[in-house]
């Protein structure tokens, strides 16, 4: 007999049947003095495609930092039956309760998953306003790429929100945290807790809205050396099943008006070694994904494809094919490495809007395009445009 989805024993049963299924690859920790729960705001098979929260878990979880681990927590696929199984919201890894912890942190990638933020909070027994929290309640953090583009709907609902890359400054902060004495069964007082957040008002990389109000500080940028980001948890049940997603560069050197990551963003483009990120791919993964804004932009780019298709003979993804780079070459070895459908994108409806957003696709890009996909046996090509910008007749 099949068990109804809001039956606890049924929902304990996916998440056990979903980590059996994973691939993990750092050490798991079993013990620390602060086990943080990394919550992401949208279901589990979003989330494990976000290379974003990966990166945060393996922060979390790395040798360098023994005093911490981290274990994840999603927004449940059903809300609904998870509130009719009356279970507060559980880690994956032990099952532990969120709410219980003295620090909860959340990736957030755009503002339509405020509303999941707000659902996790309310199954975890958390106040959702960070007005509304006192002596007793765990402190929110908030960091991820909405950081980037739009922070202040993050202010009302987080104690902290961590700016932009997080790979300097989020372990800081946990040290900073572990120092003012919080660890597992310790939380803080409403004048600890006011304390505390004065005290890491100003630090780099860090808003604190109760304190900071509106202004915002300089989003944060990591050392190029702790690039590149990369998958350390490869799992079937996901948008990109089982692909080991790894970022050959960060950022993007190019101007689009409408784009987040143009190039006066943290320093525009910074690249990745191909050996680095060819010593990076593990035995036994089937597909490989290059993850960034500007991938195709890479100088050296056909040289990390011919090392992924040709020498380890894997399938490969790109997150993001600009048309006016796209040759022979690339897009043979795209066909070589699994891809079926070409993508690119317009943006502008015509040649005078996309020059007017600098976005400099032009016609005769998109016309290879579709003839490189035909000669090199796909079946189809996929043009991204938006519709609607001003100008637009």
């Amino acid at each position: 007999m099949k068990l109804p989805a809001h039956s606890p024993f049924a929902i304990r049963s996916l998440i056990e049947q979903r980590l059996a299924q994973e691939r993990l690859l750092i050490p798991r920790r079993s013990e620390a003095e602060l086990s943080v729960p990394l919550c992401y705001p949208s279901p589990y098979h979003v989330a494990m495609s976000s290379l974003g929260y990966q990166v945060v878990y393996r922060l979390l979880n790395d040798p360098d930092y023994p005093r911490l681990r981290a274990e994840r927590a999603f927004l449940p696929d059903d809300v609904e039956a998870w509130r009719r199984a009356r279970l507060p919201l559980l880690t994956y890894e032990s099952q532990a309760a969120v709410g219980l912890s003295p620090v909860i942190l959340f990736s957030v990638a755009y503002e339509l998953e405020l509303t999941g933020l707000f659902s996790c909070l309310e199954l975890a027994t958390v106040p959702v306003l960070q007005s509304e929290r006192g002596a007793g309640q765990p402190l929110v953090i908030c960091g991820g790429p909405l950081t980037f583009s739009n922070p202040l709907p993050l202010g009302p609902f987080a104690d902290i929100v961590i700016m932009g890359e997080a790979e300097q400054v989020l372990p800081r902060l946990m040290r900073d945290l572990l120092d003012a004495g919080l660890g597992d069964g310790h939380l803080l007082g409403v004048v600890e807790r006011q304390q505390l957040l004065r005290r890491l008002a100003g630090r780099e990389g860090l808003w604190i809205p109760s304190v900071d109000g509106e202004n915002l500080p300089r989003v944060a940028q990591c050392d190029d050396h702790l690039l590149p980001a990369a998958s350390v948890v490869l799992t079937p049940n996901t948008e990109l099943k089982s692909m080991f997603l790894i970022e050959p560069e960060r950022g993007c050197s190019r101007g689009c008006t409408y784009c987040v990551m143009r190039r006066t963003t943290n320093g525009g483009m910074r690249l990745v070694a191909p050996e680095r990120v060819a010593s990076l791919i593990p035995d036994g993964v089937t597909r490989v994904g290059l993850v960034g804004a500007a991938v195709t932009d890479h100088p050296k780019l056909p040289q990390i494809l011919r090392h992924v298709v040709e020498e380890r003979g894997l399938q490969v993804g790109i997150s993001s094919l600009r048309a006016d780079r796209l040759t022979d070459e690339l897009v043979g070895l795209l066909g070589r490495g699994g891809y079926r459908t070409l993508t690119v994108a317009s943006d502008g409806a015509s040649e005078r809007l996309r020059e007017l957003v600098e976005r400099r696709t032009k016609e005769r890009h998109l016309l290879r395009s579709a003839q490189l996909a035909a000669a090199h046996g796909m079946k189809t090509l996929k043009v991204y445009m938006i519709v609607g910008l001003l100008g637009e007749t």
